[in-house]
């Protein structure tokens, strides 16, 4: 199974690391998608750190980076720096996707 999830707040960073970190452990690939305010999460270093979990991938809207004055020294190295077309993605790849 794939699982999405779509970050657009910081509020939920632990329940994002509990989900992704479990799912992976069942075997499961994870797709996470940041944008709006939850572009932030890129800074925090326990969530960008599930970008290194096998099955994972994470990326952002470089629009919602951008607008929010964040640097691109910012986003940490394997993080894909792309645009709302990984979130479609997820929306069209994954089985089951959580919204944040």
């Amino acid at each position: 199974m794939q699982i999405g999830i779509v970050i657009t707040q910081t509020a939920h960073a632990n329940k994002i690391i509990d989900i992704t970190r479990e799912a992976v452990k069942r075997g499961h690939k994870v797709s996470i998608f940041m944008t709006d305010d939850g572009i932030y999460l890129v800074k925090n270093a326990a969530v960008a750190d599930l970008r290194n979990l096998e099955n994972v991938e994470m990326s952002l809207c470089n629009f919602s980076f951008k607008g929010r004055n964040l640097e691109d020294s910012e986003i940490p190295e394997g993080v894909i720096n792309g645009t709302q077309y990984q979130n479609s993605l997820i929306h069209n790849e994954c089985d089951k996707i959580l919204i944040f």
